[in-house]
């Protein structure tokens, strides 16, 4: 059950009394009018910190939450990366978790764990993660990083607990062999990448996949980047006759596609491909880079190609 409590830190700042003499002019002393007179101002006091709003979680209960559509899952081949606040001391611990991603949201929240209680997120879809938690009362802070390599067949998890000096991290996955994410003959993975900003009536998400149209099972590897280099999904796929696997951007966002695939002799093929910004409009559209018979790629991409007319004015006008 999620319980959210207020947490008001103590003020530290009381009012101050005035001191020293403050001369009026025509009180009859001797001291008004020779110039030396002085004012002591007392400075303001300091201000009581806002209650913090956490959600609490009692001994023994743990709280779970999700980011990202998939396509990982707890019982299937690839399985998340989970991210975890633990408390085994005795005192209440109140945190602040703040799970970052390259494009669509993340996990931003405050607890307040009792003895032996825990938080877990589970991180869903393949990419970079930037994790930084903060203790409360405190102000430490540890930060981490998760990359797609943390994403395989293992159980992962980095956990976040109190310490002597600050908040430890430890972490933590099981050691099977994992080959390649199997993606079946005909079947499909597609995640969504964005802050779900779209579709609108006048702007259309546009959609980033690799497919294998050939007769042989291929692996490839790929990475969506954004323009900073942050992987915003990527990984290791196998991908069967038939088989894609793609993302669609549901905002505005410039997107870069790297593929890549060995042949029998360990020789790489790459493949670029760069969505930007002028490529969202009205039309439905898509972006496919194919694998070819002799080990190359085909990009391709396919746009309804309606009239989309001046998007901007079109808005301005329907605001009025």
């Amino acid at each position: 059950m999620q319980r959210r409590t207020l947490l008001a830190a103590a003020g530290t700042g009381l009012a101050a009394a005035l001191t020293g003499c403050i001369a009026s002019a025509g009180d009859g002393s001797d001291d008004a009018d020779d110039g030396n007179s002085t004012t002591e101002t007392t400075p303001d006091p300091t201000p009581t910190p806002e209650p913090v709003e956490a959600v609490s979680v009692a001994t023994g209960e743990r709280l779970t939450a999700v980011v990202g559509n998939g396509p990982a899952s707890d019982d299937g081949a690839l399985k998340p990366h989970h991210v975890r606040l633990e408390n085994p001391t005795d005192e209440p611990w109140t945190a602040r978790i703040d799970v970052s991603r390259p494009l669509g949201s993340g996990h931003v929240e405050t607890y307040e764990l009792a003895h032996d209680a825990t938080v877990n997120v589970s991180l869903r879809v393949p990419a970079d993660y930037e994790l930084t938690v903060t203790d409360i009362d405190s102000d430490a802070a540890a930060t981490e990083s998760v990359g797609p390599d943390s994403f395989d067949c293992n159980r992962s998890w980095t956990a976040f607990s109190p310490g002597d000096d600050g908040i430890s991290v430890s972490g933590a996955s099981t050691r099977m062999a994992c080959g390649p994410n199997t993606v079946a003959a005909d079947g499909a993975v597609t995640v969504a990448l964005g802050d779900g900003s779209l579709p609108t009536e006048a702007v259309k998400p546009h959609s980033v996949a690799v497919s294998n149209p050939t007769d042989a099972a291929e692996t490839v590897e790929f990475a969506y980047e954004t323009p900073a280099g942050a992987v915003a999904f990527g990984g290791a796929y196998r991908l069967e006759p038939g088989a894609r696997v793609g993302a669609s951007l549901t905002e505005v966002h410039k997107v870069t596609l790297r593929v890549a695939r060995r042949d029998e002799s360990g020789e790489e093929a790459t493949e670029t491909v760069t969505i930007e910004e002028s490529q969202f409009d009205c039309n439905a559209s898509s972006t496919t880079v194919s694998l070819t018979d002799d080990g190359g790629f085909e990009a391709q991409t396919l746009s309804t190609l309606m009239f989309c007319g001046d998007i901007e004015a079109n808005e301005t006008n329907k605001s009025n």
